[in-house]
This record gives C-alpha cells, structure tokens and sequence, in this order.
C-alpha cells in the first residue's frame, strides 16, 4: 500500500514537532561534544517530551511516523518504539513500513548488534519485552550469541554518537503503571526525544509519569492535541456513535432473558443491514462486527457459540483474540475481508485498528470513561474505501453501532464522548526557553517556563521538574533519616538488644526473665530506675504452650445453661414423597406459558457525542434465554432439601407429559424440548412447586426438642463471652454478627446468647415461613421479662445488601419462640436497627434502633 499523504491539519502538527525537536537539537548541541551528564539530563528531563493527544482514528500513529522520517535527516538518532501490547507489533512495523520506508526497522531479538544501527534506525518494541519478568524480557537485557544486552547496545549508540528518541503509542498503557519500564525508560533509555501519545489523556497519569522518570511533560494547555471535529470533518472518523441499551418491559421477564444474547443479536441485525446497503451501493467491503466479552470465565466461548451455532455466522468468518490466546494476525484479520466478527476481551479493547468495524456487541462493560474511550475507538474510524465520500452516502453508512448488554456500561461511553469532545484544537506548545550559558569554559542549562526570566548566573536559575524531583527525593532521605533515628531510640527495647530482631523473634523470648535468658531486663529510656519485666508469659506465649498440649479448645455447656431448646420439623416424608409431590401440582391451568418464548424488550439509542438529545425507542423481541431458564427452574425445583432432585425431575416430566395429553395437546417427541417446555413453565410459575409442598408438607409442621452439644470445640482458642452458653465468641460469626454478639453479651437484659447453626441436629429451625423452605435464625436469645416462648427470642442479622432479598425473614414466626427479630445496618457504620415486614409482606421497613429490651415483646 502506498504512502498516506498526510492532510492539512496532520501536516500542521508534524511541522510544530519537527521544529521544537530541532529546536532541542541545537540546545544539545550548544553543550559541546562532551557535554556535562547532569547538564545534559537537565535538558532533557526539562524539554525531551511531548504528548500528542487525539481520539482513535485521527492519524496519531501517521503522524509519529512522518515526524520520524522528516527529523531523522536532521541529526543521528536510533528510534524506539513502543506498543501497548506485543498483538499490535506487527500494526506498528507496518505503519511505518507504509509511511516511512526510509526508516530502516531492526528486529529486537536479533539485530542487537551497533555495527546494524544507522541513522534513523528504529526497533519496534512493547514494554513487556524490556521491562517485565518474563524469559524474553531477560534474553533481550542479556548479551549473547545473537546480540548485545539492549542497555549496552544503547550505551554503544551514545558512545558513537546517536542519540535515542522514543515514540509511545497509547502513553497511559505500559510503563505509566509498570515501575520496571518507568526505570527502564529514565535510566536506561534516558531518551533525547519523546513523543508521547494517547486516546485517554489523564492529567494524573502526567503527574505520575513525571514523578516516575524526571521527565517534565508540562500542563494540558502545553499538549499538542486534535479535536474530534477536525477528524470528522475529515472524514476520517464517523459523524457520531449510537449506543442502544435494553430495557424489559416484563420485569418478570427480565431474569429469563441473556442480554448478551440480544445484543449479540441486535448487533447483527445491524451488521447484515450495513452489509446489504455497502453492496446495494456499490462497495466492495465487507463491514466487521466487533465482540467484547469481559476478562477471565467461559463467556467468550459461549459467545462465539452462539454466535455461529444460533446467529449462523460461518466459522471461518468467526475469530477471537485474547491477551491469554492472542491472534498474531490480528491486523491481517482486521483487513480480511473473510473475517466479518472478532471477539475481544476488554483487557486488549486497545490499540489494534479495526477500519472496517461499524458494529460493536460490549457483553460487559466498565462504566469508566476510559473504557468508554477504547470501546468507541474501535469504531469511529473512516475506511479508506469510504473517506471522502462519505457525504454522498446514506446516513446508516456515517455512525458506528454500540448494542450493550450492560445498560449501566452507558454512562461510561457518554462521559467518553464527553471526555473527547472536550479536547481542544492546539499545536505543541514551543519547548521552555533554553539558554546553555558558558562561564569560565563551564557550560550549563536554563530552562525558562512562560513568565520567568533568566538567570544571568546559571546556579541562580529557576527550579525545573528534575529538581522539585530531587527535593522530593531529599525530602525523603530526610524522613527515612527521622525513621533510622526512632529506630536507634527504641532500639535498647528490643530483648536482644539489636534492631534486626524480628517480631517472631521478641514473641518468643518475650516470655523469659532475665536471669534465665542470660539478659538483664530491658531499661526504659525515659524512665532508667523501671525495667520491663518479662517475669509472666504473655497471653500469646501461653497460647503456643496449650496449642503444643491439646490439638484442640473444648468449652463445656455452662451448669446454668438450657440443655434443650424446640425446633420446628416436617413430617416423616413418604417413599413415593417425589411422585407425590409432582401429582399435586396443577400444570392444566398454565400450559399456555410453555410457548411463550420471547419477550418485549425497548431499545433504546442514544447519540454519545450529542448530549442532551431525545433518545429514540423502539420495541424488539428478544427470545428468552434457554440457559437462564434451565438455571432458574433448578433453582426453583430444587429449593427443598427434603427431596431428591433425580427422583424429582423425573417425576414432574412424567406428570407435564400426562397433563399435555389429558388436555389435548400434543407433547413433543423430543425429551429435550419437553423439558425446556417444562423449565419455561416452571419459571413463569415459580410457586407451582412450593404450594404444592405446602399442601403436602408445611401445613403439617410441628415441634421437637432438640439437644444442645455438652461442649463446643476449637483449633485455636476462642475469646471468651459473659453470656454466651459456651462462654465463648464462636469463630464463624462475621463482622456485624460479632458486633450484633458482643451488643447481646453486654447487656444485662441478656440472660444468655448461643449462635444458632445451621442444619445441625442442634439447629433451630423454622419450616412454615415460607412453605417449608428451612430457615435457621443466626441467635437463640434468653431474654429477661419475657413471656412469650418461656423467655427465648430469635434474632436474625442481615447485612444491607441481604435485607431485601432476605426480606421474607422478617415474617417468620416460630410455633414455640413466635417472632424473629431481623436487625441490621444501613451500612457498615451507625447502630444496629430494627427490620419489620409490612402487613402486605412487601415491604422491608426500618422500625426504629434496635434495643434488647424490644426482644421481651412480639
């Protein structure tokens, strides 16, 4: 392919960085062949970088490369370039190939050799291969019979002559987050000329990328940036991006349907259309679907299954890439007219281009703004077949296409498009205003920001970035000089005297005197008559002592403590308790919902980059999802523990067949779709099962006295309680339990407390709340001036992401204890309160702070 003739706005910015950099190049050259290093490294930490920031698709990387190829004719640099991800090398190598064939390109792995490198020579790299810990990072940092190590091939470079210039696609990935490439980059490369360039401009990834290497980038007003309008205008980025989101009319339907399946679906509805219409006009392209599927789980694989199995895509036109199993023909996939769908996972949604891509299906997505960013990258670009024509083609054509399964995944692509639209028309900002002042031979550096003056003696210069970044560092060997000091204060404390002891090693001979560990007892400093004793062993040192005697804790049953306390139970369940089960329940009144496949669903497009206007609806039928379904009618078929679950299905396809053929329809053959029409019927009525377990069972529930263990036992040593049965703190609680525990065991209203577990022959348990489905409250409570259940209250503590979906609970009554107290949070701060269930049992209301005394009354 042909060299792109940059255009006029592309042009523009391309002469602003050849200039500054030249500009650079006759500072560097003012301190002489021999230069002073830390002169030199002031320099260029002051004035070697530039940021270019610009959406996806506006020619960033065209730029980069005609930069290179016209400075490189103006000094002797060796270029590095770095990608963000080793899968978008080959789109590197290429670009530049294309668009600047003057550039000699080597090979990292096997032209590290100096006699190989001339002028504007240029390894194509990504930072894993340097910077990470990887055998292939090591290899290219080590000489061998295939090269120099790269740190001394660089070296050798300076020592002939060359400087180093590195350009870095997409800045804000890579060694912006890595501490080895950001080390690597200052001390390593200590580059000449940078270029920095980015999608997703973020002013603290500047500061951070500045605090890591010394190198100043400067403000945002300081950047070369391009606006989303001057690509538009172009005609090398789409007018806009639309993003459709689903909403379920039937919020009982919500649960059956896979969004990521409708929009998978609608995405493809979309694709064929484009397809159709790029033919109908006369193109000879093949438009692309692009997938993105969420990092790690099998979701990529049921995709790509649905895609070809339900949507028909041809396998052959089906491809996948992931960090785990990239495609190293990604580029070549993009471009190849076979390929019409690639799945991605959203740890790669960066930096491969995708020119042909209108369509993207985001399964799952972050609701951040860069995520946003690379999601509307992907398909914002202009095809070359489509640029400069766009105009005259229908309006279908102009827009890229987003289907979200997530509908909270919009807000993240409209603070994107804000995000984009805010970035402003500017070239690079001329470098700070260098001066390299010669005194008495001596040549040395000041860099003069906007609104400074120069220094006529240079040691009177300004303060630059690399010295606010010495004072931090000297503000820190001031600190880490404060901490040797406490140290050395605190050091005569330690038992050995010595301040490399470690904490294991004080625990341990904590418990020794003086006299029998052959050291006189620790002075304290500020008191030198008072010793520290280490006469008695300290709780921890007798912990040891007793784990070593006893491979277990046992903590009896207190003499005062119940030794029995009542359970509720089901009735002795029948041999045939399965086939029973299933012949009460009333499938003739419902079979209609066995065909009732698909559900209405609103989709709803939204323009990201025209804030404020309508969105436009639009109903779609989404069929319901056959896995979802099956999962929930388990769920719901399953619910009771009292049954087995092979008995149980076999049953209720057996009486579903029967009650088919006594009401005149025709079952299916098939054994599969009988019980996929059983699953849909089953879920469409989730109480089918449950009121006919009622009937048999939880309408009969009764009492029985069960009997509490004589001791509990524990592996390690429990924290003793005042009022607990066992006198102990139970190891199972969790954090709000153990508050809620610690509020029973402190107050006096309390006569006793035990941790209710759950079923355990011990349990206390509840079967008529909710038709036999058994509940075991977390606390059985002996409660003073209580009458009701001879003084026994039931608690139940619920974090606030539970309380509504355990709502019900707050109903529950026993047969002998009545009522179960539900308590709990808001949040993980604030005092506990009291949870009641509204009349129409709806409704979880807060009914005032709990306090124990409310546990005497129902």
């Amino acid at each position: 392919m042909s060299r792109t003739i940059p255009m006029l706005f592309q042009d523009q910015h391309i002469d602003v960085l050849v200039d500054r950099f030249n500009v650079l190049k006759s500072s560097y050259d003012a301190l002489g062949a021999k230069p002073d290093e830390a002169e030199l490294t002031r320099l260029r930490r002051d004035g070697a970088c530039v940021l270019l920031q610009a959406p996806t698709g506006i020619g960033k990387t065209l730029i980069a490369c005609e930069f290179m190829a016209r400075f490189s004719p103006m000094d002797r640099v060796l270029w590095f370039w770095f990608s963000p991800f080793t899968g978008v090398l080959s789109q590197a190598k290429a670009s530049l190939k294309q668009q600047a064939p003057s550039l000699v390109q080597l090979d990292i792995d096997t032209d590290r050799q100096i006699e190989k490198i001339t002028p504007g020579s240029v390894f194509v790299l990504s930072w894993q291969t340097v910077a990470a810990r990887s055998r292939d990072s090591r290899l290219v940092r080590q000489s061998g019979d295939v090269g120099m190590a790269v740190d001394d091939l660089i070296a050798e470079a300076r020592n002939a002559g060359f400087r180093i210039g590195v350009i870095v696609d997409e800045a804000h990935h890579g060694f912006v987050r890595a501490t080895e490439a950001g080390r690597f980059f200052a001390q390593v490369l200590a580059p000449d000329y940078v270029l920095l360039m980015t999608a997703t401009p973020r002013d603290a990834d500047a500061a951070k990328f500045a605090q890591q290497t010394g190198y100043r980038i400067g403000a945002p007003d300081e950047w070369a940036s391009i606006t989303r309008a001057e690509g538009v205008e172009a005609q090398l980025l789409k007018k806009s991006v639309k993003a459709a989101r689903f909403i379920a009319q039937n919020q009982d339907d919500a649960q059956l349907l896979a969004f990521e399946e409708v929009a998978m679906s609608e995405a493809t509805a979309m694709h064929r259309l484009i397809k159709k219409t790029l033919i109908d006009e006369g193109v000879d392209l093949v438009p692309l679907m692009l997938v993105q599927v969420p990092n790690g789980g099998q979701m990529l694989e049921k995709a790509k299954n649905y895609i070809i199995n339900t949507l028909l895509f041809p396998e052959t036109a089906v491809r996948s890439h992931t960090s785990d199993e990239p495609d190293p023909n990604l580029s070549a996939l993009a471009n190849d007219p076979q390929v019409e769908v690639i799945l991605f996972k959203m740890a790669i949604a960066t930096g491969f281009d995708a020119p042909r891509a209108f369509t993207l299906a985001a399964l799952r997505g972050a609701r951040d703004a860069s995520f946003g960013v690379q999601v509307v990258g992907r398909i914002m670009r202009v095809h070359r077949l489509l640029q400069g024509r766009l105009e005259q083609l229908p309006p279908l054509l102009q827009y890229g296409y987003v289907f979200l399964a997530n509908g909270e995944a919009q807000e993240g692509l409209l603070n994107a498009a804000a995000q984009i639209n805010q970035l402003p028309g500017q070239l690079a900002a001329a470098s700070p205003a260098t001066v390299v002042t010669i005194v008495g031979g001596q040549s040395s550096v000041q860099v003069v920001k906007p609104g400074q003056t120069f220094s006529l003696l240079a040691n009177q210069s300004v303060s630059t970035a690399s010295e606010n970044a010495a004072d931090i560092a000297n503000s820190e060997a001031s600190t880490s000089e404060v901490i040797t000091s406490s140290r050395q204060a605190t050091r005569h404390v330690t038992p050995f005297g010595g301040e490399q002891a470690s904490l294991f090693q004080v625990i341990n001979t904590s418990s020794r005197t003086g006299a029998d560990s052959g050291y006189e007892d620790p002075v304290d400093p500020l008191h030198p008559g008072l010793t520290h004793g280490f006469t008695e062993a300290s709780q921890l040192a007798n912990a040891f002592q007793l784990e070593a005697e006893s491979t277990s804790f046992n903590y009896p049953l207190r003499s005062t403590a119940p030794r029995s306390l009542q359970t509720e139970t089901l009735p002795v369940l029948s041999e045939d308790f399965e086939l029973r089960l299933a012949q009460h329940i009333d499938f003739a009144r419902v079979l209609g919902d066995r065909l009732k496949v698909r559900s209405r669903v609103t989709e709803r497009v939204t323009d990201v980059f025209a804030a404020g206007t309508t969105p436009e609806d639009k109903d779609v039928w989404a069929t319901v999802s056959s896995a979802a379904i099956a999962q929930k009618a388990r769920q719901i078929a399953f619910q009771f523990e009292d049954v087995d679950r092979r008995e149980l299905l076999q049953a209720l396809r057996t009486r579903f067949r029967e009650v088919l053929v006594n009401e005149g329809h025709e079952p299916p053959v098939d054994e599969e779709e009988l019980t996929r029409q059983l699953e849909l019927v089953l879920v469409r009525n989730d109480k089918l099962i449950r009121d006919a377990h009622k009937r048999l069972r939880a309408e009969q529930v009764s009492t029985a006295t069960v009997h509490l263990p004589v001791s509990v036992s524990s592996l390690l040593p429990l924290a003793p309680a005042v009022r607990n049965l066992y006198g102990v703190f139970p190891d199972d609680l969790r954090p709000q339990e153990r508050e809620f525990a610690e509020l029973l065991d402190t107050s006096p209203e309390v006569m006793w407390w035990h941790r209710n577990p759950s079923r355990k022959p011990s349990s206390v348990a509840l079967y008529g709340w909710a038709e036999g489905v058994g509940f075991y409250p977390d606390f059985v409570v002996g409660v003073t001036e209580r009458v009701e259940g001879g003084g026994v209250a039931l608690s139940e503590v619920k974090g606030p992401q539970l309380q509504q979906f355990d709502k019900a609970k707050a109903g529950a009554h026993h047969i002998v204890y009545g009522r179960v107290y539900m308590a709990g949070k808001a949040g993980a701060e604030g005092n506990f309160r009291l949870l009641r269930l509204t009349s129409d049992s709806q409704t979880l209301v807060d009914d005032g702070p709990f306090e124990v005394q409310r546990l005497r009354y129902s």
